[in-house]
């Protein structure tokens, strides 16, 4: 393999479906770490303000659509494309990209699997609060209302247990450019959603992340 590839481990029994899920998802997450996680080196330190002065969420634009735009934002030579693929019991997945940001996405993959509940309920708290405060917003039609101080500093508290708990390691970096915790929150939590997809994969024993490169 080349210093370009990155092999992803099959094995278990894939369906098609599989393949569409599997190869969405993994995009998603791999263009999330290449645009936010600034600790990747030569990465996402360059397009993390460019990422997100294109971007405000906080006008009300969708956290889902902000995929297309870190997708749109992922250098032509970094996007991934299939080198090989071997079916079987074991086989593989060998995929060109940039190697630096698939290891620090499966490191990711890693930390959420060694404590999975602690990061599902750091996340599920956090989405309690944001979707009390949603419903506040459209019962007095008012999308500029805020937290309360006590949320605010429970939100704050539980942003940075999801970030650890998904191997999130910029999460400075990530609230200096949002400027706003809420928009922070809501990016992590959009993250967590679409890591625990990806898990599903190893749960089920179909596929495993590397977390050096091959030799």
């Amino acid at each position: 393999m080349s210093n370009k590839t990155y092999r992803i481990l099959l094995d278990g029994k894939w369906s098609l479906e599989d393949l569409m899920i599997f190869s969405r998802v993994y995009f998603q997450n791999y263009s999330f770490v290449y645009c936010l996680e600034t600790d990747v080196v030569d990465v996402a330190k360059y397009r993390i303000e460019q990422v997100l002065d294109e971007y405000e969420l906080r006008s009300g634009l969708s956290y889902v659509s902000i995929y297309d735009i870190f997708r749109s934002s992922v250098q032509k030579t970094d996007l991934p494309q299939i080198d090989s693929i071997k079916y079987a019991s074991p086989g593989w997945l060998d995929l060109i990209l940039n190697v630096d940001v698939a290891i620090q996405l499966a490191k990711s993959l890693a930390v959420y699997l060694s404590a999975p509940i602690a990061a599902a309920e750091a996340y599920k708290r956090l989405h309690k609060i944001y979707i009390e405060l949603d419903k506040r917003r459209a019962e007095a039609k008012l999308q500029s209302l805020k937290l309360t101080l006590a949320e605010a500093k429970a939100a704050e508290a539980l942003t940075k247990q999801l970030a650890k708990g998904i191997g999130f390691n910029s999460l400075d970096d990530l609230n200096k450019h949002t400027k706003n915790e809420e928009e922070t929150a809501r990016l992590l939590m959009a993250h967590h959603r679409r890591l625990t997809k990806v898990t599903q994969f190893v749960k089920s024993g179909k596929a495993s992340f590397p977390t050096r490169s091959a030799d």
